[in-house]
């Protein structure tokens, strides 16, 4: 269910407010009223989440930005790496991890450009 604080406008807005639980009211009202699709909102909140989540689980991250085999790749040489190092090549994954999440938001930028 979509939050009535990441609608868009005051339309969308009476949607959520009579759909309640029904997610198929909501698509409906979204036909009606022809309203774009809906991830503006939660895109923003979740760009900054991947950023701290790297800090803690640079594997996870590197995950939820769609690079499945790098992620376990990654997951298996950081496991070893914080045991043997006591946490010092940690930062190492940190900026890998930020390197390839802000890599996959500009190509996704540069294709929402092209198209």
């Amino acid at each position: 269910m979509v939050s009535p604080r990441f609608a868009q406008n005051r339309a969308e807005k009476q949607c959520i407010k009579n759909a309640g639980s029904a997610g198929s009211i909501f698509r409906i009202c979204r036909i009606v009223f022809k309203l774009p699709p809906f991830d503006r909102g939660r895109a923003a909140y979740l760009k900054g989440m991947n950023y701290l989540l790297a800090i803690l689980l640079p594997p996870l991250s590197i995950l939820l930005t769609g690079r499945i085999i790098l992620a376990i790749l990654v997951f298996f040489i950081w496991i070893p790496a914080l045991i043997f190092s006591g946490g010092l090549t940690h930062p190492m994954f940190i900026l890998l991890a930020w390197f390839l999440i802000f890599h996959a938001r500009e190509d996704r930028r540069h294709r929402r450009d092209l198209s």
